[in-house]
């Protein structure tokens, strides 16, 4: 029950800033290299141009599979060429991830990611966002044992639909 509540404040937090700023949401095809290799797909939900959330899951190659939550920051996004449907653009920003690797005994990580990449805002007031980043990843493996994870490179393709 308290989950629930804790979501609904969420919701309605999102709702009431989409009226003031932009409120994107869209999907993403994943691909992770590095300590792992693997495909999967993320829902995207962005309260801000500034700030993206992505609900990840991967499925690895031996069955695992990968649930994660990333939050990023985009404090830098320099226009790289601008054209009449819209414009082309270089995006650098830091931001944080946790994992749960679901197996026989299950794997919890978190830590920092650069997420380095380029959108394609096209539509009238850049509606709609085509993009691409790597992210480069670095945490620590929480449970069953404290320790450092590996560094990894999550991949992403996606598109994002905005409401402003």
């Amino acid at each position: 029950m308290k989950y629930k509540a804790l979501a609904m404040a969420a919701l309605l937090c999102m709702a009431a800033a989409a009226k003031t700023h932009a409120f994107g949401i869209g999907a993403q095809f994943n691909f992770c290299a590095g300590g792992i290799f693997a495909p999967g797909a993320s829902l995207l939900i962005s309260p801000g141009d500034r700030f993206h959330m992505a609900f990840n899951w991967y499925l690895d190659f031996d069955d695992e599979n990968i649930i994660g939550i990333t939050l990023d920051g985009i404090p830098l996004q320099l226009p790289l060429s601008s054209f009449r449907a819209g414009s082309l653009n270089f995006t650098l920003g830091i931001g944080a991830y946790i994992n749960v690797v679901i197996k026989e005994e299950n794997d919890y990580s978190g830590g920092l990611r650069i997420p380095v990449g380029f959108n394609l805002l096209l539509g009238q007031k850049n509606a709609f966002e085509i993009f691409t980043h790597v992210a480069p990843s670095f945490g620590v493996t929480m449970l069953p044992k404290m320790g450092l994870s590996t560094p990894f490179f999550p991949i992403a393709l996606g598109a994002r639909l905005w409401f402003r």
